[in-house]
């Protein structure tokens, strides 16, 4: 009767067995275990207010995890946590390991990269001056004078290795053409350095001034020849007599006058009046009129008187 009973359980035993493997063997073949590899976001924490993260902390990280097909078909990224957990106060170069949180039932069995290199900085202020910076050429006859900048100096905010770096920031004004003032809101730049700035816009004005000047100056007429035999010549003059020159101060300043061009009175029997043009002086920009008119006088000469005889 005992070995009855012995016999009965031992076939239940091995009943069971054979079920149990029989099962893992099915849900094997319908739903085997499998390997993904999936990106995932990675984040920090720890990092304290006043510092920054300068170099080294990747978007994303690649883990590779192991679960049934069914566990793997539909997995997304956010199921996902991977994490670099830094020590709060401290700056410098640290390496770090990353922790990573998996959906239960599944099984991580690579991170790439495990540890990332990072560069922490401390977050400082610092108070640099404004350089404006002018681009361009004015109008001719225009010159640009030394621009005014409001505020002169700006806040500097960033990592504290590059702020120490910055001694001053730009603000770049186009003065192409100009022929006025120039008063303009100009964003301030500290070129590559990744920092913020505060205030962003400055105010800078630029003088624009003329540096031609005007002149009225006579005219100088020129003669060259000789009248006919009994002829002479007893004047010359223009109209109109003087004339207004446009040009740089310090060449105005050393011009008295100006000339006509050469009129040949040679052989000539009676006055002349001729249109003549003006010799524009070098580096004068303009002349009104650049032409007038040359009179020449010419006029017979007069026959001694006769002696008168005495009886």
């Amino acid at each position: 009767m005992v070995r009855l009973k012995w016999h009965n359980n031992a076939f239940k035993l091995l009943s069971l067995m054979l079920a149990f493997v029989l099962w893992v063997y099915v849900s094997n073949e319908q739903n085997p275990v499998r390997e993904k590899n999936i990106n995932i976001s990675l984040e920090y924490s720890g990092l304290g207010q006043d510092f920054i993260i300068t170099e080294g902390m990747p978007e994303s990280i690649e883990v590779k995890v192991k679960g049934s097909s069914s566990q793997l078909a539909n997995l997304a990224p956010w199921s996902f946590k991977a994490v670099v957990d830094l020590p709060e106060g401290k700056a410098g170069d640290m390496v770090l390991p990353v922790r990573v949180t998996a959906p239960a039932g599944l099984e991580v069995s690579q991170v790439s990269p495990e540890e990332v290199a990072l560069k922490v900085d401390r977050l400082v202020d610092r108070k640099v001056s404004v350089a404006v910076e002018l681009r361009g050429t004015p109008a001719r006859g225009y010159a640009a004078q030394t621009p005014e900048c409001q505020p002169d100096t700006v806040i500097v905010r960033g990592p504290a290795t590059v702020v120490n770096s910055i001694d001053r920031v730009n603000a770049v004004v186009n003065i192409d053409a100009a022929q006025a003032d120039i008063e303009q809101d100009i964003p301030v730049d500290a070129g590559p350095h990744n920092v913020s700035l505060s205030p962003t816009l400055v105010k800078v004005t630029v003088p624009v001034s003329g540096t031609f000047i005007d002149k009225t100056v006579p005219v100088l007429t020129r003669v060259s020849g000789s009248p006919a035999e009994g002829f002479l010549m007893t004047g010359s003059f223009s109209e109109p007599a003087t004339v207004r020159i446009s040009g740089p101060a310090a060449v105005l300043n050393e011009i008295n006058a100006v000339e006509t061009e050469v009129i040949d009175v040679q052989g000539a029997e009676q006055s002349l009046n001729r249109e003549v043009q003006l010799s524009l002086p070098p580096d004068v920009e303009a002349m009104q009129p650049d032409r007038v008119q040359l009179i020449v006088e010419i006029s017979a000469e007069e026959e001694p008187a006769s002696p008168v005889r005495e009886e």
